[in-house]
């Protein structure tokens, strides 16, 4: 008989064994696999086919003394020097650990988990723990005490029915049967899985070859994964950095440390190497990089240590560079200046990770200065957000663009030159009057095309219409309320729509349809026809501000008169203008709208010092003498800006004392450890819970200026069009109002005198 090249054995353990083996270190989880990402309700089903004994499928380890990097599933449990490595089934595992040891899992957040499972030995119904069940004495509320208790199954068994009995009468053979029930699930323990244990002359990648055999019906790795496995045994200190990187990206930090974070995406580690192995490797088909840093020679066709040593120190060198903060948030202001404020504006994860990778290779290959690069990355990511470059077959298109890179003079001029080249090759006149017209015939929210205008609107300074409020203001990521500041409204209200026989989502949801208001006007509108409620609207506002949200806006002439297809037709054209002007903003064709609004320098505040339209404040936050409470500091600028918005309206300035000194907000900005960004949206928010949404959004603008080499923020607030009440340690709805240079309160009889006056 011919001897047999099997590469595995077989076993067949009961579970309790499994179970000890891991808590013993004998059995360990390689990084080959995601994290733990069973649903509850499978883990239920899991445990109900084990109790009925059917099969549940099998395991496949890997018996083998290789150094490989693996987390343990009990988040107490050593590791040993020799182990086996669950190749396939951790998630079954892991389920099974995790309830019958009553411990908790490690999820891919690295939060610690326990996984609840009810069990009702009357019914023999297993369930998700809940209220319910927690509340219904039939049920044991938690299986995992089955194991885990210092009592006997018999003693187990007579305390639940004692408790049960308390509720209701139970017959001997209910007794019985409950009984032979909690003993038959604490049997689970005895059922026996079948294993496959790989030989441990294997090495990494045939195991992973294994795996993806084994897979091709199911999920298989892909080429991230296998390299990220490797990783796990070459540089296991790169692949936690990149993981440590990536939970870090997902909260904000709170502590004064620098953070990954941002308010536009988290990368996932496998993201993040895709950057990695761009920079380092020049490769963007990750297939290819999973061959080079392999080792494998590409002419020879064999593996070879000394490749394979030399690419890892490529990959390494370029990671130092990803995950680097400096640039990370650098990378992140380009993206800013080029019209966009969050991850709702965004459609692609590529294009936000491959223009990472550009950036980086602008900086670190090329030298170009930070300004010239925040520059071109800005047109780059709009041109590539717009035009959707890396949603098609991104692989492909980012080797292409890694190619030319690689072909080009490596001079900062080079570099620029390029990417002005292909922006110009995919921004032609012909895609601006032709294609993106065409392109906007679409309905939806979630489109390029779509938020490509809305960064056109922040570029251009554009306010919400019928509104003096910048769009960027109200599209502020950080600015939470019942209702969003600002809401797309359909210029033709859907009602309306339908009334008149237009149906169906594509023609009720035209990217065209779509226009910025602030929430009072869109509920005040509501299913009115535009000619109803336009018209007035319009009319209440001034000249220029008519022509500029004609122009922002993209409104059509005499467009509530027209039928509903020749507007949306017509409008499409005018979006693409207002694009293309934004577009323009950054490489300098443009000029954005510089609001008319009175808005003084801290030079000409200082000429005048406080009066009934000028008030100082040394902080918004920070507690510059101690015995006064933060609380406090804060009422004082709520109190001012609502008392501007009863009077006159006025500037507010942060940071100025009230003797005209120049302190500056370094202070606040220390106090939180917040940037310029993160303090106005913390302000705004401010204002938004003790004023309200409306009237901040509408009255209030941020701004900031630096003088003395000290930077002072400045509210500019206008005078509301309807009396504003404020939420401070004196009520909930305050009323101030400014005298002379000092804010007061009016309340009973004189308030209402004043607003019957005023408003």
């Amino acid at each position: 008989m011919a001897q047999t090249t099997q590469q595995f054995s077989s076993l067949n353990p009961p579970i309790h064994h499994l179970i000890q083996e891991i808590d013993m270190g004998a059995l360990g989880l390689p990084d080959l696999q995601r994290p733990f990402v069973w649903k509850r309700s499978r883990i239920r089903d899991l445990f109900d086919s084990l109790y009925k004994g059917f099969p549940t499928g099998y395991f496949l380890f890997w018996s083998t003394p290789q150094k490989v990097d693996r987390h343990s599933i009990g988040s107490d449990t050593e590791q040993l020097p020799d182990q086996k490595m669950i190749v396939d089934g951790q998630q079954r595992l892991t389920s099974l650990y995790a309830v019958m040891k009553g411990k908790a899992i490690i999820n891919e957040d690295n939060e610690q988990k326990y996984i609840n499972i009810a069990f009702n030995p009357m019914t023999e119904e297993f369930t998700v723990a809940n209220a319910s069940s927690d509340n219904n004495p039939a049920f044991i509320p938690n299986i995992s005490k089955i194991w885990v208790t210092n009592l006997g199954t018999f003693d187990f068994i007579n305390n639940y029915i004692a408790k049960l009995e308390e509720t209701r009468e139970l017959s001997s053979e209910d007794r019985s049967r409950i009984a032979s029930n909690i003993q038959q699930l604490e049997n689970i323990k005895n059922y026996q899985f079948s294993v496959l244990v790989l030989s441990a002359d294997l090495d990494v990648d045939t195991v992973a070859e294994v795996f993806q055999r084994i897979n091709a019906g199911g999920i298989p790795l892909n080429s991230a994964d296998f390299i990220l496995t490797l990783m796990s045994v070459y540089w296991v200190e790169g692949r936690h950095e990149l993981e440590n990187f990536a939970r870090a990206a997902k909260t904000p930090s709170n502590t004064s440390h620098s953070s990954p974070y941002n308010v536009f995406h988290a990368p996932s580690p496998d993201q993040l190497l895709r950057v990695a192995i761009g920079l380092g490797l020049k490769r963007g088909v990750l297939q290819n990089a999973y061959q080079i840093l392999r080792g494998r020679d590409p002419i020879e066709k064999n593996v070879s240590e000394e490749l394979r040593a030399a690419r890892f120190a490529d990959l390494k060198e370029a990671q130092a560079k990803v995950l680097n903060l400096n640039d990370w948030h650098e990378y992140i202001t380009c993206i800013k200046s080029a019209g966009f404020r969050s991850k709702s504006m965004l459609t692609s994860a590529n294009n936000f990770l491959y223009g990472y990778l550009i950036y980086l290779i602008g900086k670190h290959e090329f030298n170009v200065a930070w300004k010239d690069l925040r520059s071109i990355m800005s047109r780059w990511f709009f041109m590539s957000a717009l035009t959707g470059r890396y949603t098609g077959s991104p692989e492909t298109i980012l080797e292409s663009d890694l190619r030319r890179f690689e072909q080009t003079d490596k001079s900062p001029t080079k570099f620029i030159e390029l990417l002005n080249v292909l922006i110009a090759n995919q921004l032609t006149d012909d895609f601006w009057k032709v294609t993106l017209p065409e392109q906007l015939d679409s309905s939806g929210g979630y489109s390029p095309y779509l938020f490509a205008y809305h960064a056109s609107l922040n570029l251009l300074n554009a306010t919400a219409l019928f509104s003096r409020v910048p769009i960027s203001n109200l599209l502020d990521p950080a600015v939470s309320s019942t209702r969003a500041p600002i809401e797309r409204h359909h210029l033709f209200p859907k009602a309306y729509l339908q009334s008149i026989g237009v149906q169906g989502i594509y023609r009720l949801n035209q990217i065209a349809n779509y226009a910025f208001v602030e929430w009072v006007e869109n509920l005040d509108i509501s299913d009115r026809a535009p000619a109803d409620y336009f018209p007035a609207l319009f009319n209440g506002m001034s000249d220029q501000e008519k022509q500029n949200a004609t122009y922002w806006h993209a409104l059509p002439d005499d467009w509530f008169n027209l039928d509903y297809w020749e507007f949306v037709t017509a409008r499409r054209k005018l979006i693409a203008n207002v694009i293309r002007d934004g577009f323009g903003v950054l490489t300098g064709e443009s000029q954005p709208f510089t609001s008319k609004i009175i808005q003084p320098s801290v030079s000409e505040l200082l000429h005048h010092m406080e009066t009934v339209r000028i008030e100082f404040k040394a902080s918004a936050r920070a507690p510059l003498n101690p015995d006064i409470p933060e609380k406090v500091i804060n009422e004082g600028i709520t109190k001012t800006v609502a008392a501007f918005m009863n009077t006159q309206g006025g500037t507010l300035g942060i940071g100025i004392s009230d003797d005209g000194d120049i302190l500056g907000i370094e202070p606040d900005l220390d106090y939180k450890k917040q940037d310029l960004d993160s303090y106005q949206n913390w302000l705004t928010t401010l204002l938004i819970n003790t004023i309200g949404s409306a009237s901040t959004s509408r009255n209030v603008n941020v701004r900031f200026e630096t003088i003395e080499g000290k930077v002072v923020c400045l509210l500019d607030v206008t005078r509301a069009s309807s009396a504003v009440y404020a939420e401070t340690t004196k009520g909930k709805e305050v009323f101030y109002i400014r005298t002379g240079n000092t804010t007061r309160i009016l309340t009973g009889s004189e308030m209402v005198k004043y607003i019957g006056e005023n408003f």
